[in-house]
């Protein structure tokens, strides 16, 4: 199953090269993956099972900056933050009053936050992208370290507005997206995080 972090990192990944999709389409993708270097706007996620059975619902806010910056907070049915600054990742769940850091580089399992720094040329050897139709395309991992089977995205003119992330599995998840009319100007502070007073602090090494 997909984790919320490996999946918000893809779908940041991923809205970081909406115009080049939109452009080109399968073409020279990678090349353009830093066409963009900030989005935000808010987000539908959905989690379905290998039947097809939807399993939960949440939504909230994204907002990314190239490279290697991005937030991912979900506001409903519950209060969770997702905050990456190169590599290391806080998981701060607020109901519970608790922060997970994790230092993503001593992972030995490829996952998405790598293709926000990776090499074009290096990623583009290791990812094909499929045409599947006007507006839509799919990416396939061609190595066993990715955490995921494919992903499929759709858009209107330059904008992303639906992806599919199928993962190894068989569940899927599902993202509608609303990237903001007008977006603020992003800086790397946008994504500092310090837990506040009285949160519990854990690392990899506590469990």
């Amino acid at each position: 199953m997909l984790t919320i972090w490996r999946t918000a990192a893809l779908l940041c990944v991923l809205l970081s090269c909406t115009q080049a999709y939109a452009q080109n389409e399968t073409e020279d993708v990678w090349t353009l993956l830093a066409a963009q270097s900030q989005a935000s706007g808010a987000f539908t996620q959905e989690l379905f099972d290998d039947n097809g059975e939807l399993l939960e619902r949440s939504s909230g806010r994204y907002a990314v900056l190239r490279p290697g910056f991005f937030r991912w907070q979900i506001e409903e049915p519950d209060q969770q933050v997702i905050v990456v600054s190169g590599t290391r990742l806080w998981h701060y769940d607020i109901d519970l009053a608790a922060a997970t850091r994790r230092d993503t580089s001593q992972s030995n399992e490829f996952t998405p936050l790598e293709l926000l720094a990776g090499d074009s040329e290096e990623l583009q050897a290791r990812f094909e992208a499929q045409r599947l139709g006007p507006s839509r395309v799919r990416l396939i991992p061609t190595f066993p370290q990715a955490g995921f089977a494919s992903v499929d995205i759709a858009w209107e003119g330059d904008v992303v507005i639906a992806m599919d992330v199928q993962d190894r599995s068989g569940q899927m998840i599902r993202l509608a997206l609303l990237p903001d009319q007008n977006p603020v100007k992003l800086t790397a502070q946008d994504f500092e995080f310090v837990p506040p007073l009285g949160v519990d602090v854990y690392e990899p090494s506590d469990y």
